[in-house]
């Protein structure tokens, strides 16, 4: 992939006010500064020290040294490392201290974080895209000498099902998401892992009453959760999983992709008195949760599941994954996706373990118009609002409409659901695609808006282009979104 860097005027940085005191990081590729980080630092403080390093020299043309030492130096530093005495793991912060700057995090991965916003909010550097960075120009390197900020995101782990954040980790770290679709969850055990636990072509045929009961028939669709064999042999499996994975902490205990669940007397009866067949699974996934209580178990509220059940709370470490694979994407999920909204709530009352799995594309036609950007901020602000502390965003892995864009603007809000959302594509449409960024906007504007006028529409992940020719992809649209892009 080529590398772009791109320098934007000066004249865009200028600070609006000229009088505020500061210090001189960098001046005519020259610095006094040292970066610092403990002796005992581990290897991701290290590549934040390395990434802060090559980042001064890419803009300024100066390589500040990097020490490993604890010791006050002679010269000023940026000292960059982890502090424990921060709000929480996740917290941020930065500050000047006399001339040193100081860059932490409560663990190292918000260290990392520190950096890179440090980076993008004080100096001026923009990470849009792999092949893509602003830098800022100028011969100097100014901070505000009583410079001080500290952040905590609501959203912990933040994951953007994108190929140019699993494939470019400095990306992902710049843009503070995760590197890879299901970070810490053992391999073998991350969605509907039914079938792995307890495989038909083994089972069944000794044992078909450990499967779903469906109109008088054992069916290997599902499991049957009230059997205690089952249960057994399930943790069993999982135990045997943390023991030859000793480095993950999440495995996922969760139906199948079908809706066949078991109907025996015993299953139905919980599912009646909690009012949904999440009442099977959560007081099965419970009894696997408290033989592993140093690990987390992951299940899901999925179609049939998704609804929480009533008088039957997640055990603190159960991870609920809430999906939102039903809604309506032509309008946020408070507005269009009444049921998904109201769940939400119910599971977010029930517990504050929540993984949010969101669907942000179109999976029949990834390459078609899917207007959904003016949904991404107000649903991403439901889930922080119901305890979702991870949030799954299912773009397209591949490349889609207007990919870096979308990937760059959910990561984004996935840092910080409330920042002016408008602003930033602004700034994106101008930074990235240059002089074609007005009629990008133009066909952006104009497709939501079409779709907007068509109250009737119904923008389905599985949808199909087809549906919107009397509508945002009528005759008329297409021709002039053409003639912009000719443009």
């Amino acid at each position: 992939m080529r590398n772009i860097i791109i320098i934007i005027l000066g004249i865009f940085l200028m600070p609006a006010c000229q009088n505020v005191s500061t210090i001189t990081l960098v001046k005519n590729g020259q610095s006094d500064y040292q970066i610092q980080i403990a002796a005992n630092a581990d290897s991701v403080v290290v590549n934040a020290a390395t990434a802060f390093q090559k980042a001064i020299a890419s803009s300024h043309q100066v390589k500040l040294p990097i020490i490993q030492t604890a010791k006050k130096t002679k010269q000023p530093v940026i000292k960059i490392q982890v502090d424990p005495s921060l709000a929480s793991e996740a917290t941020i912060n930065y500050q000047m201290q006399g001339k040193d700057i100081l860059l932490s995090g409560g663990n190292s991965q918000s260290t990392r974080n520190a950096v890179y916003e440090f980076l993008e909010r004080e100096l001026d550097y923009s990470y849009l895209a792999p092949d893509a960075t602003i830098l800022p120009s100028g011969t100097q390197l100014k901070v505000a000498a009583t410079l001080v900020y500290q952040y905590t995101p609501e959203v912990l782990t933040r994951t953007v099902h994108s190929r140019l954040f699993y494939e470019n980790p400095e990306f992902a770290a710049q843009r503070h998401v995760t590197q890879v679709s299901f970070p810490d969850y053992v391999p073998e055990a991350r969605v509907h892992t039914f079938h792995r636990f307890l495989p038909g072509d083994e089972y069944y045929a000794a044992h078909p009453e450990y499967y779903a009961l469906r109109n008088g028939k054992r069916l290997t669709t599902q499991l049957c959760l009230t059997n205690p064999d089952v249960l057994d042999l399930v943790i069993k499996k999982v135990g045997r999983l943390f023991e030859e994975n000793p480095n993950y902490s999440i495995a996922s205990v969760s139906q199948d992709d079908n809706t066949q669940h078991c109907q025996c007397d015993d299953c139905s009866r919980i599912d009646t008195q909690a009012e949904s067949p999440a009442g099977t699974m959560i007081a099965f996934v419970n009894q696997v949760a408290k033989a592993f209580p140093d690990k987390t178990i992951s299940t899901l509220a999925y179609q049939y599941t998704r609804k929480a059940p009533k008088g039957i709370q997640p055990e603190k470490n159960v991870l609920i994954t809430l999906c939102s694979i039903e809604c309506d994407r032509s309008a946020p999920i408070e507005e269009n996706c009444l049921d998904f909204a109201q769940d939400l709530q119910e599971w977010g009352a029930l517990t504050d373990n929540i993984r949010i799995w969101d669907y942000t594309t179109q999976f029949t036609n990834f390459l078609a118009p899917f207007p959904n950007l003016r949904t991404l901020q107000p649903n991403v602000q439901t889930f922080r609002n119901n305890n979702a502390k991870w949030i799954f965003a299912q773009h397209s892995n591949n490349p889609s409409e207007l990919f870096e864009l979308r990937s760059y603007l959910t990561a984004k809000l996935l840092w910080n659901p409330d920042l002016d959302f408008q602003k930033e594509m602004d700034r994106f449409l101008a930074a990235y695609y240059g002089a074609a960024g007005p009629f990008i906007g133009q066909y952006s504007q104009k497709v939501h808006d079409e779709l907007a006028q068509d109250s009737s529409f119904c923008l389905f992940l599985y949808g199909d282009p087809s549906q919107g020719f009397n509508s945002f992809l009528s005759a008329e649209n297409l021709s002039q979104y053409q003639s912009w892009y000719d443009q």
